[in-house]
């Protein structure tokens, strides 16, 4: 029996097999359901055979195989689908084969959840990187097995204790949760950390690179998933590491103790050095920047992504620079965000943005202190844009011969007179703006920025200048005639009011005089006094102002008011139909409550008014001061008052009273509420007229 040609009878009497090793053999092409009856296999051993291609079902029944070794073989590439029904693949062995297409070996690996150890050494792998990354087909294999309803007979723990029996040289127990990738004696130029986390590698961790052609390490990404606690290894002996920026990173959060074996060339003296004895300034002059926070940060295409799009970032502090991941150039995307201005472009690393990608915001102006100076793209879609500043289309358009493509639809463009340069600019390099067929005036509906005619802009522009010259003209005068209506109509109906307020505010007093104001008030004076004071009031002061010259008009409430009417009404009456109100303040005026109330109630009208409508007149010596009110203490402390005992009292007196008055009616006369009330003889003289 030749091995070289197994089929499926050979094994269809082992279902219960779990360990089958057929290395050695020389089976460089494996039938397609060779195994298929092995549905028990736990352990494959298909090393040193020479196999150059494994068909996509090779594996298809083995849902129980943990270990499979394809080592030293001549496999180039392998079969998307090769491992998608072994799930609980632990250990897988590729070592000393041909690979060469990691893009290839990513696809492979995303079925297997469970794999703990990758063995690719020995291989034509020249980067790490693929055009996709396993980040985003980390699925927990429990998931997986309800999704497919495929029967879970093995027991994962178990297995692994029986692999232990059967290899106990490769399998430790107490490691069995360590992840081991061994990329050793392959073509590697670099190493990018991030791809550490990408690919879902958890603490602990060993990775050999050892016997590569790497030059540089490098990390963009935030790397705190791996916090102190962390064990962690990797291996970089025998390579050509340089010592310079892109190392810096390595000092923060103690990332130092994954590399125990590092050595690196400084530039200067060529001389390989052991890293643990180097200090950060001796490797760098700037402060390595890593991935800002909610962005996602990779290399493509010869450039440093940097990827914000919806972030919702407040603002833009620092970008890493491209030297960090050996580039000289950048890509940021902050679209679907709300800025409103760009960074600025003294900001750490955006000098470096060739392309930057800003659709999508709420941007109302672009200045050149915003852009990076060497810009090949510039996208500003959809933003809140009405013009472009001469200074922007002067340097990026009709000077500059770097920005290659700029994109300015969706935005609300002004087309008027004023926005020439912008026209002009825009027909002039429309080859540099993929989209500006798409640019459309906001304020001319069906008119974009290359169909607007100029001279019907400034034409149009000129008239409307014109027509809304003479509209405001017409306008203003307008307003200003229903302005003066206006107050003429209001000083007729409120003329009164109007000069009250006019003369308490000392306002074109020489305009209004006071008799003006009062003379439809019945009174000149309205005399307030304890009763005990009346032979003061009538036998001195009453005499001095209704005999002198001119004579005033002089209300009394003994004179005056009706005896049982409402006292706190006719006290209100009398003041307000009076031009002044005259205080005899005296020991026993302070000590009546009526003679109190009237002159809070004068007070009162004379603060309303905002004129001085209040003689005080000193009567007799205060000998119990203390029973003064707050309110009467208050206005002595701020107001002078005469003395009737000084020799100029009646000069003053006079003096204090209003200047201007006309015929004098009767003095027995009150008003109150529209009634009048009559005292003695005269009561009943109109009373006999009336009956008449």
């Amino acid at each position: 029996m030749t091995l070289q040609n197994l089929t499926r009878e050979h094994f269809q009497n082992l279902v219960a097999l779990r360990q089958l090793d057929l290395a050695g053999n020389n089976m460089k092409i494996l039938n397609e359901n060779v195994f298929a009856t092995l549905t028990s296999l736990n352990v494959l051993n298909l090393s040193h055979n020479g196999i150059v291609e494994l068909f996509p079902n090779q594996f298809a029944k083995l849902d129980k195989l943990i270990i499979l070794d394809l080592s030293y073989n001549s496999l180039t590439y392998l079969r998307p689908k090769l491992f998608e029904q072994t799930p609980l693949l632990w250990q897988l062995k590729l070592k000393g084969n041909q690979l060469h297409d990691t893009a290839n070996i990513i696809t492979i690996l995303k079925p297997l959840n469970f794999l703990h150890w990758l063995d690719l050494s020995d291989n034509k792998l020249r980067t790490i990187w693929g055009k996709e990354s396993y980040a985003n087909a980390q699925v927990t294999l429990a998931k997986k097995l309800h999704n497919s309803n495929m029967p879970m007979a093995l027991d994962l723990k178990e297995s692994l204790d029986y692999i232990s029996t059967l290899q106990p040289n490769e399998y430790d127990q107490r490691k069995h949760t360590w992840k081991y990738i061994n990329l050793s004696r392959n073509l590697l130029g670099g190493f990018n950390m991030d791809w550490i986390f990408e690919i879902g590698i958890t603490c602990p961790f060993k990775i050999n690179l050892e016997q590569n052609l790497i030059t540089n390490v490098y990390a963009l990404s935030n790397l705190l998933n791996t916090t102190n606690d962390c064990e962690g290894e990797i291996k970089m002996t025998s390579n050509h590491i340089e010592c310079d920026c892109n190392l810096a990173w390595i000092y923060d959060y103690n990332y130092r103790r994954f590399f125990s074996d590092l050595q690196c060339k400084q530039k200067s003296t060529n001389l390989v050095t052991n890293f643990t004895q180097l200090r950060r300034y001796e490797l760098c002059a700037w402060q390595p920047v890593q991935c800002p926070r909610k962005c996602v940060c990779f290399t493509k295409s010869k450039l440093l992504h940097i990827n914000c799009t919806g972030a919702q970032l407040s603002a833009m502090k620092e970008l890493p620079r491209p030297e960090q991941v050996l580039l000289t150039t950048s890509l940021l995307d902050i679209s679907n965000n709300r800025y409103t201005v760009l960074p600025l472009r003294t900001t750490f690393g955006y000098a470096n943005v060739s392309q930057l990608y800003a659709a999508n915001n709420q941007i109302t102006n672009i200045s050149l202190l915003e852009l990076p100076t060497d810009l090949t793209v510039l996208d500003l879609r959809n933003n809140r844009l009405k013009s472009l500043c001469a200074d922007f289309l002067r340097v990026f358009l009709n000077e500059s011969t770097k920005l290659q493509s700029l994109y300015l639809s969706a935005n609300p463009w002004i087309c008027d007179c004023a926005s020439h340069k912008l026209l002009y600019t825009v027909r002039a390099h429309r080859h540099r703006i993929p989209d500006v067929e798409q640019l459309r005036c906001d304020n001319k509906p069906n008119v974009t920025l290359l169909t607007a005619s100029l001279s019907e802009l400034c034409q149009v522009e000129d008239n409307v200048k014109r027509y809304q010259y003479i509209i405001a003209a017409i306008t203003t005068a307008a307003l200003i005639i229903i302005i003066f209506l206006l107050i003429i109509a209001l000083f007729f109906k409120y003329k009164l009011q109007v000069k009250i307020w006019l003369y308490g505010h000392k306002i074109l007093r020489c305009c209004v005089r006071e008799y003006e104001l009062d003379e439809n008030k019945m009174f000149d004076a309205f005399i307030s006094y304890a009763h005990q004071d009346a032979d003061f009031v009538n036998h001195i002061l009453l005499p001095q102002l209704e005999q002198g010259e001119p004579p005033f008009r002089v209300c009394t409430h003994e004179r005056n008011w009706l005896a049982g009417a409402y006292i706190p009404e006719q006290i209100m009456e009398s003041v307000e139909q009076s031009r002044r109100t005259i205080i005899v303040l005296s020991q026993h005026f302070i000590e009546s409550d009526w003679a109190r109330m009237e002159f809070r109630t004068a007070h009162q009208c004379s603060l309303n008014e905002g004129r001085a409508r209040i003689i005080m007149i000193k009567y007799g010596e205060i000998i119990n001061s203390e029973l003064l009110d707050k309110e009467l203490k208050a206005y002595l402390d701020m107001n002078t008052y005469l003395d009737w005992q000084d020799a100029r009292f009646c000069d003053k007196l006079r003096y204090a009273m209003p200047h201007k008055v006309g015929r004098k009616p009767n003095t027995d006369m009150l008003e109150v509420n529209g009634r009048f009330y009559v005292m003695g003889q005269f009561e009943m003289n109109r009373l006999r007229d009336e009956n008449a």
